[in-house]
């Protein structure tokens, strides 16, 4: 099962301001928006829901809108077949919500054999961390994650951590934990919020200091993330989203966070694009 359909997930959703609405296995997530109508966002299920129970669904709740992505592994002609049915009652959006592309790093190895599989630049920036005294740690307070998020991502840095503070307590501490860097004073500069999910280990959010780039604390909090999701019996780490090449023209933003991802020896997952 895929996070977005996790039991879990939808209570974060309905504490967003979503309705939770479920045809057999799968969960879909439902609200009025202004001037637009009703939404309905159906993220990543298994089987696709059939088209003759969700009809009468879209007439009760006004549906104006359903956006659709597709689970990994799911029948093109089928889907596509899908969304020509749906589309006779309302508009069909296929655009992504979540990021297309992803890199996956296979944790079943020993360390040592993780960690040679970092480029040379990501071996010497964790040693040039540890060598800055920067160490490492997990902690139960997401409110300092939250802080330096914001602060690291700018003016609305406030953005980037909406709803954080409602994932967590639902989330913590059997399936989410936080790893956050500290310099030599105690000073926080950098951390991650780790999500566990079917013996997955997602990289949630991350954030860091200037102070923190500048003595390579983010790449040694990936190291310490990866040892912490292999003890959590996580068997591979998912870096959530990079920029996708096939959607060229989108997102040109994520580039940088792509190329420092792409460092630590995973390979590339993309989900499917109709």
């Amino acid at each position: 099962m895929e996070l977005q359909q996790s039991p879990l997930y939808a209570k974060y959703i309905r504490a967003l301001g979503w309705k939770i609405i479920r045809i057999g296995s799968v969960r879909m997530f439902y609200k009025h928006i202004l001037l637009a109508g009703g939404l309905l966002k159906i993220q990543r299920p298994r089987h696709l829901p059939p088209v003759g129970q969700l009809v009468p669904i879209l007439t009760e709740y006004r549906i104006r809108t359903v956006a659709i992505e597709p689970h990994p592994k799911e029948n093109l002609t089928t889907y596509k077949r899908w969304c020509t049915g749906i589309a006779k009652y309302c508009k069909v959006v296929r655009s992504s919500y979540q990021p297309t592309k992803t890199i996956l790093i296979d944790i079943t190895a020993p360390e040592d054999k993780i960690f040679s599989r970092f480029t040379d630049s990501k071996r010497r920036a964790v040693r040039k961390a540890i060598k800055n005294c920067i160490t490492v740690e997990e902690s139960g307070d997401i409110r300092n994650l939250i802080k330096i998020k914001n602060k690291s991502s700018g003016a609305f840095g406030f953005i980037t951590t909406f709803g954080i503070d409602r994932f967590w307590p639902i989330m913590a501490p059997k399936y989410a934990t936080v790893v956050l860097a500290y310099t030599d004073t105690h000073k926080r500069v950098g951390g991650i919020l780790l999500v566990f999910w079917e013996k997955t280990a997602y990289y949630w959010i991350a954030g860091a200091t200037k102070h923190g780039k500048k003595v390579f604390a983010p790449t040694l909090l990936v190291w310490e993330a990866l040892k912490v999701a292999k003890r959590r019996g996580a068997k591979q780490f998912d870096f959530v989203g990079v920029w996708d090449e096939r959607k060229a023209n989108h997102h040109h933003d994520w580039l940088g966070f792509t190329r420092f991802k792409e460092g630590f020896g995973g390979v590339p997952f993309y989900y499917p694009l109709y």
